[in-house]
């Protein structure tokens, strides 16, 4: 039996206003329920102890025409319920492909526009909020998980625990900005590539911190820099045998100056000493050596260097067979080709100390390592030399040995990065 008329209203304290009911077996005898056609509202649903029989303000566009309406003053408009599927589906654009087996309480579908949106004029668009798991995931296969935008603040923001310290010198306002009071405000982590990578057309990378007794940068592992590295004070922190750890300081130069040292002995009173091969190919030709005879003669004088050895004599044609150490002091020959100065890539090998005229204080010598210069082009030029020579290079002659240290110094030259 069916009933037809241009509207019903349901009337009395029953439970019910309209009831499509079930079966014996508590099945439903009705594919739709409920199905309402109209040019604004469907179905128009309210909740409340006084509902006001004009049905909610109905505000924009949005709410003005819809399938579905439900409204209340103080309880929830419209609500969807599902133990084992979604509470509540909605869907943009036709037929858009969406996978199966989601379980949520809100899904939104589109094919190439978004499945959700929040939005709120001065609160925030959307709040996601979990006691022990994930507030808010999300998930790309192809494109950015997260992508934020902020027109004058921040476009991520992220805290943990409490708020840590506002930014000292520079601005607080960022594209991503983490803080912490007492957690790490930012951490990336990679295995196979960069853990964390600063660009900039200005500075890449800012570090600061208002301790004195703490580290605008701290760096627990290999340092290479592809540039100029400028510094006020460079020490080395070196330990000691009662357990301590001290700065030392290595020496400066104003200019690009190479330097080996090693010890040799004369024999009847001269000596040829072959300079480090390595070392060579990074000095001009006018380098300096500085001799100490350790023992008893009447002086020592470099009697002729070449490109790659020097000879050493003793004054007033003695015939003495001591042993004497230099220093061979040269300027660097070849561009360093990563564009930053001899002192900003020296790495301090020998554990000797000296002490400088007038200073008490102990300074190490250093060594220079020449990583990341080109084995090649130092060679050509070492062939060239020789050849304009008319005659092989020079070898060390009887008598010259080298010292430990230039065993070690040799360790140190020309592999490549």
């Amino acid at each position: 039996m069916s009933t037809e008329d241009d509207d019903f209203r349901a009337s009395g304290p029953g439970l019910f206003g309209f009831l499509t009911d079930s079966d014996d077996d508590n099945i439903p005898v009705k594919a739709f329920g409920t199905v309402g056609y109209a040019p604004n509202v469907g179905v128009l649903g309210f909740s409340g102890v006084a509902a006001d029989p004009e049905g909610p303000i109905q505000q924009n566009g949005y709410s003005q025409r819809a399938g579905v309406e439900g409204g209340s003053v103080d309880f929830t408009g419209t609500a969807g319920v599902s133990l084992n599927r979604v509470g509540v589906y909605g869907q943009v654009e036709d037929s858009p492909p969406v996978p199966t087996g989601f379980r949520a309480g809100v899904l939104g579908a589109a094919s190439t526009q978004p499945g959700v949106i929040g939005f709120s004029r001065d609160g925030d668009g959307i709040e996601g909020a979990s006691f022990t798991s994930t507030a808010v995931r999300a998930v790309s296969f192809f494109g950015p998980g997260v992508q934020s935008i902020s027109g004058a603040l921040n476009g991520v923001s992220g805290i943990s625990g409490t708020q840590g310290p506002p930014v000292a010198i520079t601005s607080d306002i960022a594209g991503v900005r983490g803080t912490s009071d007492a957690a790490n405000g930012v951490i990336g982590t990679s295995n196979r590539s960069i853990g964390v990578v600063g660009f900039s057309n200005n500075v890449g990378v800012f570090g600061q911190s208002t301790n004195p007794a703490s580290f605008a940068g701290l760096f627990a592992g290999n340092v290479q820099v592809t540039g100029t590295l400028s510094a006020a004070v460079k020490n080395a922190v070196v330990p000691f045998p009662d357990g301590s750890k001290r700065v030392l300081h290595c020496m400066e130069s104003p200019e690009h100056w190479f330097e080996d040292f090693g010890t040799a002995k004369l024999k009847g009173g001269r000596a040829v000493v072959r300079l480090d091969a390595d070392f060579a190919k990074v000095i001009t030709r006018d380098y300096r050596v500085f001799l100490t005879p350790e023992g008893d003669c009447r002086g020592l004088y470099v009697h002729r260097k070449t490109a790659a050895s020097f000879e050493v004599r003793e004054l007033m044609g003695g015939e003495s067979a001591i042993p004497f150490s230099y220093r061979v002091v040269g300027r660097a020959e070849i561009s360093l080709g990563i564009g930053a100065s001899p002192r900003s890539i020296r790495i301090c090998r020998s554990r000797r100390w000296q002490r400088a005229r007038g200073d008490s204080r102990p300074r190490r010598r250093c060594a220079l390592s020449s990583q990341g210069l080109s084995r090649r082009h130092a060679n050509a030029r070492r062939s060239a030399r020789a050849r304009s020579k008319g005659r092989p290079l020079p070898h060390a002659g009887a008598g010259a040995r080298r010292s430990p240290h230039r065993q070690r110094t040799r360790n140190f030259g020309l592999e490549p990065y």
